[in-house]
């Protein structure tokens, strides 16, 4: 009905051109009238073939090739706003993305703006899970952020591939971003990062200079104050795998009773692996190796430590030796390490679980316990 309504009065504006005219003028200026032309025609923005198209009774909802027409605008203000006008619906997208991220994507406050008036929601995502703000975010775009928080954003919001604006601001270096975000209460920790973790030299923000680290497991919760001071190169690598949730669903897949407790290598064989050729510098020994600190495993050679983590379950002044360096220290659950699963031992074959992942694990040892979630602690 009301695109009825909005095609009579169209026609009344144009000197009372009727459709059948309006298709003639659309032939005469080289289109032909179906929607793949009329989707042409909306991408060229050409505002006088879009009037004489929906004069000729295009729906302006009509969608081609995955997109509808609001998202073929590609943020062409005006185009949008002649759209929005004749009934296109602003939540209104083909399957592939929607009008408010392409939008984003164009960089058009005025046609971002006319969307959001027009009912536009502003965290309808596309079939990844992307956000406008995470469109945003990519882009370094504040003004487009500001505009989408002012009108509710999820400033948290994570992707199907576990994005969040706040990492992909993080990624592509915008500072001033990442601070407009984190003072609309964004953060990183709800859950995996996969688009990130995929990447691990994107993943190098320095961390606090101190930093409190909550883990919830299947043997109960313990938290981890991390003192950059002790190994500054250490606490970096810890604050990014635990920012992007790197730890969630692993295995503490090995034990040496009353020693130690490992974990650290990822489920996905996809990511350990790209984690494995990412080995870090090795700190100084500052501190000892004693009850309750935390260490990065290494291979045995200089810089070779990437993502194992162990647990000092003893005083292990030996491994001070060693060059292995605590970077942290648990403060409060430590009981909980006497309740993890140590019945396996040193069985579970690290090669194994690097090629197979937590499939390997879940399958031969179903009784290790499992790290649900490891967040820095607000």
């Amino acid at each position: 009905m009301r695109f009825t309504l909005l095609l009579v009065l169209l026609t009344v504006a144009s000197c009372e051109m009727t459709p059948k005219q309006a298709r003639r003028e659309v032939i005469d200026m080289g289109y032909s009238y179906g929607r793949a032309d009329f989707a042409k025609c909306v991408t060229k923005a050409d505002t006088t073939g879009l009037r004489l198209f929906l004069l000729a009774g295009m729906d302006p909802n009509t969608t081609t090739s995955g997109y509808s027409m609001l998202e073929h605008a590609d943020g062409d203000a005006d185009i949008i706003e002649q759209l929005l006008q004749s009934g296109a619906d602003a939540n209104g997208g083909g399957g592939v993305s929607t009008p408010l991220i392409k939008a984003v994507e164009g960089g058009s406050e005025r046609a971002i703006q006319a969307l959001l008036q027009a009912g536009a929601q502003p965290d309808l995502a596309d079939g990844t899970g992307r956000t406008p703000l995470m469109a945003a975010a990519s882009r370094g775009d504040e003004t487009s952020a500001q505009l989408l928080l002012s009108a509710g954003a999820d400033a948290s919001g994570r992707s199907r591939l576990g994005a969040t604006a706040l990492s992909l601001a993080q990624r592509e270096g915008h500072a001033e971003l990442v601070e407009l975000l984190r003072q609309a209460g964004a953060t990183t920790s709800a859950g995996p990062n996969i688009e990130a973790l995929m990447d691990p030299e994107s993943l190098t923000e320095q961390a606090p200079d101190q930093y409190r680290v909550s883990f919830q497991t299947s043997a109960g919760d313990f938290q981890v104050d991390v003192n950059r001071t002790w190994a500054p190169i250490a606490a970096d690598r810890f604050f990014n795998l635990v920012s992007n949730g790197f730890f969630a669903d692993q295995r503490f897949f090995r034990v040496v009773r009353d020693r130690l407790v490992q974990f650290g290598l990822h489920g996905q064989p996809d990511i350990s692996g790209r984690w494995y050729e990412a080995g870090l510098k090795d700190d100084p020994v500052q501190e000892s190796n004693t009850l309750g600190t935390l260490s990065f495993a290494s291979g045995g050679q200089p810089n070779s430590r990437t993502t194992q983590i162990f647990i000092n379950l003893s005083d292990n002044a030996d491994l001070d030796n060693a060059g292995l360096v605590p970077f942290g220290r648990i403060v409060e659950g430590l009981q909980t390490l006497s309740g993890i699963h140590d019945g396996y031992g040193e069985i579970p074959e690290q090669e194994r679980i690097l090629s197979e992942g937590n499939e390997y694990l879940q399958h031969n040892f179903p009784e290790l316990d499992v790290i649900k979630q490891v967040r820095l602690a607000q």
